[in-house]
């Protein structure tokens, strides 16, 4: 068996492992890289392999890095099925409609406003029109939980799904790989959750022996402080904002993040900890991924049902919050007086509506821009955290005079401590790779993992890497 890394390979983005055996190719997640729009367009658009050779797809979670580039897959030739959670495919739905119509309207906006590089650097690799035949191509089941069912996708592959907490419908795969009669169990984590996090189950310890399993690694070395210091810190922040008549601009993953923030926001009004002041989640693919929360509302945690034991309180919906839809919803946001919160995609800053509200927002003093989890190199999130004193948006510099605020308490990733117990606790592991991570945290997780097993192979893949298993 035979695993090459062409994507989340010393860098956080772009998850798209490709898993060969004698009888069989795979991969595990097919997902858009994030960073500087040339090199990030150019590895977007290229595939190291022939997608009509790629017999099906294991998809570990729906966000964008993960599953971004699956209808590029299938207009190039994939035919075969995508395995992943029933949540993951409704969500899938909504990001890849999203992902297209978002390039299309970027394209749009650089052709209207003679931005250059419209043609080479934004026209859309796909459209809204391919992202039903990529859905057609989902095949769903659920986690193993009491139960312990392994699913025939392959004459020669068995697979089962664990809950990884870390979004909604976000899975560890466990395949089960008969290679020519040698037999080899490969666990992939996607992207692993933290512990006692509000709506999610904690993630699910993997009880099968395996023999090699491969890990994310975004905060490898790090440690997390307590979700009540996010809080309270939340806390100080809205007060700020509330006194100040200003603006809390969020730029937040429409998946995942801006539910906790708005469970969170929820939960201090209720408490009375905060005002109850507007809060807007400009976002519409933010509104319907809630609505398939709500549609999933019976997996929560318990968590979510002490926060909330009211009967009939959603803990994603509350008076003074609006989930916006329109343009022109949005264009009225530029010049509504605070204090309010602004929650919008994307999470790195790199496109969709969040770039509108910076431009208007960045220049006051009085505004807060609070960063909520990882940046990517060279994405406008990652310029914000390092303290860039002007910005670039859509071709046009821009002062930066707001207050930047980071809360990486937020993060939906398990810290370096969780990620080293999760791998030292699934059985049998002899060989792990390490993936999804910038250099430091992959070599921090490694020295941590060593520190207490010398005898597990801990390897760090490079971008096109093979591995002979």
């Amino acid at each position: 068996m035979k695993i090459t890394f062409n994507g989340a390979a010393g860098e956080v983005t772009g998850s798209r492992h490709l898993v060969q055996t004698s009888n069989t190719k795979f991969l595990l997640d097919c997902g858009f890289f994030q960073g500087k729009r040339r090199p990030t367009r150019k590895l977007n658009a290229s595939f190291y392999f022939d997608p009509q050779d790629i017999d099906f797809v294991v998809l570990s979670h729906a966000h964008l890095d993960h599953c971004g580039a699956l209808p590029l897959l299938v207009n190039r030739g994939f035919s075969g099925p995508i395995y992943a959670t029933h949540p993951t495919k409704d969500v899938a739905r909504q990001m890849l409609r999203d992902s297209a119509g978002i390039q299309e309207s970027d394209y749009k906006f650089m052709k209207k406003h003679r931005i250059p590089g419209a043609q080479t650097l934004a026209k859309p690799l796909y459209t809204l029109k391919d992202i039903p035949k990529t859905i057609r191509r989902f095949r769903t089941f659920s986690y193993i939980r009491q139960e312990n069912v392994w699913h025939k996708i392959h004459p020669n592959v068995n697979l089962k799904f664990y809950d990884a907490g870390h979004i909604l419908g976000s899975a560890v795969s466990v395949l089960d790989i008969n290679d020519n009669g040698r037999k080899i169990r490969l666990a992939y984590t996607g992207d692993l959750g933290r512990k006692h996090t509000p709506l999610l189950h904690n993630p699910a310890y993997i009880r099968d022996k395996v023999d090699v399993m491969i890990v994310e690694s975004t905060y490898g070395g790090i440690k997390h402080r307590n979700l009540d210091e996010a809080y309270k810190e939340l806390t100080e922040i809205v007060q700020y904002v509330y006194e100040n008549k200003s603006k809390l601009i969020v730029p937040a993953f429409a998946l995942g993040r801006t539910q906790l923030f708005v469970y969170m926001l929820h939960h201090l009004m209720d408490t009375g900890l905060i005002p109850k002041i507007p809060v807007y989640v400009d976002s519409p693919l933010a509104g319907r991924v809630t609505e398939v929360f709500t549609k999933y509302r019976d997996d929560y945690d318990i968590e979510s049902k002490l926060d909330f034991p009211r009967k009939g309180d959603y803990p994603l919906f509350f008076r003074t919050l609006r989930y916006t839809k329109s343009r022109d919803e949005s264009k009225m946001l530029n010049n509504i007086q605070g204090p309010v919160v602004i929650i919008s995609a994307s999470g790195m800053v790199e496109n969709g509506r969040i770039l509108h509200h910076l431009k208007h927002s960045l220049r006051n003093p009085k505004n807060v821009i609070l960063i909520t989890g990882y940046q990517a190199r060279d994405t406008l999130g990652r310029k914000l955290l390092e303290g860039w004193e002007r910005v670039k948006i859509f071709g046009r510099w821009y002062k930066v005079n707001a207050r930047i605020k980071v809360l990486n308490e937020l993060s939906a990733h398990a810290d370096g401590e969780d990620l080293t117990d999760y791998i030292l606790k699934t059985k049998g592991v002899k060989k792990v790779f390490l993936v999804h991570g910038e250099e430091d945290r992959s070599q921090a997780l490694r020295q941590n993992i060593l520190k207490r097993n010398k005898n597990i192979e801990v390897v760090i893949p490079q971008f096109g890497q093979s591995f002979d298993i």
